[in-house]
């Protein structure tokens, strides 16, 4: 059982008496726990399915073909188009979906209702805001949330192409209107479009419109999903990029710090070389041979990071070899490991506890500007960086800009109380 010491309770107590410290730190826990739960809060699966009695899990069980639900279909439905399926048969089937039912990597239709008027024999057809829809495509809307039929609408009349198809999505007419009247009829079909039709709204969409809580992004990512998934990336990248560089700068600051000597110059101007490569050109370079993937880049910050945090263990290693209690270890026949391991780190914890915040803040930063300038992730992965760039592309899209703006400096903020609160705990100056 770890114990620990009445100073190092102290310090805890006195960071809890720092309240932007303190509540910072519980709110990002808590965004952490929530990261975990992944596919139960943001995702396109459905959580449990009830039908004919019986019940299934999608996010549990993998994929399910539609035939399973009752749909003309061998591939997985969509669990957003089935609910309302479900709600609209009133057959006491249902769906339970995640809180936000968009998976971070699903390009996602937002295909809104269309309204119609009558005008003598024809049809105007609206948007849902009753505005006649001027140019655009209206569609019946398949069980897996692929477009059937389609129709072209001008001034909102049916002028155009039309596609006739099937439930398995082949064409069966492809003909013409001219001024509402089809050039072209199709035996025992009814070409004439029926009720309950759709139409898309380019990308990137509103907030509100299709379920859409933040909009979609450019390429029609939901952009609270991109927000969520790309907070779980950098999570598991600032694990990544902690537990690597942490174990390369403490051990061999430590060492530098302890045997000093001809290691520590030699280590030294190791340092001062390897601090000289520029570091953007490096990514650059590498993203010219291949495409970086998380774990990639996460090597190269910490082959370049590592420096900071060997120089702070390297003073707190040289300063804790000079107390007595190592002297007396050492003639007491502990091995030079065990003294390291057992006495110099942790007597300098306070220099890892007090680093680990500004490291992290430090990984949120830098991934998000290599997603920013394109050398990052592939675009297919959610980034903070990547709807950062779609922002500034995207005026027009202000959800975008501002959603992801408010996200990233929320968070820098938050860590940086943290840093600072245990620096002012670990640091400052002990009540008498």
């Amino acid at each position: 059982m770890i114990t620990l010491s009445p100073i190092t309770q102290r310090r805890f107590a006195k960071f809890r008496t720092i309240k932007r410290a303190w509540f910072s730190l519980i709110i990002i826990g808590i965004l952490c726990l929530l990261a975990l739960l992944g596919p139960l809060l943001v995702g396109s699966q459905a959580l449990i399915v009830k039908y004919q009695n019986h019940y299934r899990f999608p996010v549990i069980e993998g994929t399910i073909s539609g035939r399973d639900f009752g749909l003309p279909q061998d591939a997985e439905p969509n669990y957003r188009r089935l609910k309302t399926l479900f709600y609209e048969k009133a057959s006491g089937d249902w769906v339970l979906l995640p809180l936000n039912p968009f998976s971070p990597t699903e390009v996602s239709e937002v295909n809104l209702p269309v309204k119609y008027k009558i005008e003598g024999a024809n049809k105007t057809y609206l948007n849902p805001d009753d505005s006649v829809i001027l140019d655009s495509r209206i569609f019946i809307l398949n069980p897996d949330g692929t477009r059937g039929s389609t129709w072209s609408v001008q001034n909102g009349k049916l002028d155009g192409e039309f596609r006739i198809r099937d439930n398995n999505g082949e064409t069966l007419l492809l003909s013409k209107y001219f001024n509402s009247v089809a050039a072209k009829t199709l035996a025992n079909h009814e070409e004439v479009p029926p009720s309950g039709l759709f139409t898309f709204v380019p990308y990137p969409s509103a907030p509100g419109l299709d379920g859409h809580i933040l909009g979609t992004d450019e390429s029609g990512h939901d952009v609270l999903a991109r927000l969520f998934g790309g907070f779980q990336i950098l999570l598991i990248a600032s694990l990544i990029y902690m537990f690597a560089s942490y174990a390369i700068g403490l051990i061999l600051g430590a060492a530098m710090g302890y045997w000093a000597g001809w290691f520590d110059l030699i280590m030294q101007r190791f340092i001062e070389i390897w601090s000289n490569i520029p570091f953007l050109y490096v990514i650059v370079f590498l993203a010219t041979l291949f495409e970086p993937n998380l774990l990639i880049l996460v090597l190269i910050l910490v082959a370049f990071s590592w420096i900071g945090i060997a120089h702070q263990m390297r003073a707190a290693a040289y300063r804790e070899a000079a107390r007595d209690y190592v002297a007396a270890a050492r003639a007491l026949g502990a091995s030079d490991w065990r003294i390291l391991t057992r006495h110099i780190l942790p007597n300098s914890m306070s220099v890892i506890i007090t680093m680990a915040p500004f490291s992290i803040a430090a990984v949120v930063a830098s991934l998000s500007s290599l997603d920013y300038l394109g050398f990052g992730l592939p675009p297919t992965t959610p980034s903070w960086g990547d709807l950062l760039r779609q922002g500034k592309e995207n005026w027009n899209a202000w959800w975008i800009i501002t959603s992801t703006v408010t996200c990233m400096v929320s968070v820098l903020i938050m860590v940086n109380f943290i840093g600072e609160g245990l620096r002012e705990a670990f640091h400052g100056k002990e009540n008498p």
